[in-house]
């Protein structure tokens, strides 16, 4: 695992109260994660922060699974 992906986990675990290890990168953010709308885009406020990213309501609509947010972050970091 790299950097970035070691610090989404931890951003997403202690967001929602769990240790890191509780946290599978194939995890479903609504299904699984129960984030709602309203706790997805207060995690993602979060994530863009911490990274110094910006994200568009495109990109959001693509996040399915916790890997989904790790590729996303390491995509805006890369540009």
């Amino acid at each position: 695992m790299t950097d970035t992906d070691v610090k989404v986990v931890q951003i997403i675990a202690e967001y929602l109260g769990l240790s890191p290890e509780d946290i599978d990168r194939h995890a479903l953010l609504r299904e699984e994660l129960n984030l709602g709308p309203i706790e997805l885009h207060d995690l993602l406020t979060e994530l863009s922060q911490k990274f110094n990213v910006t994200f568009d309501d495109v990109d959001m609509e693509d996040l399915k699974k916790v890997d989904d947010l790790i590729v996303l972050i390491e995509d805006n970091l890369l540009d």
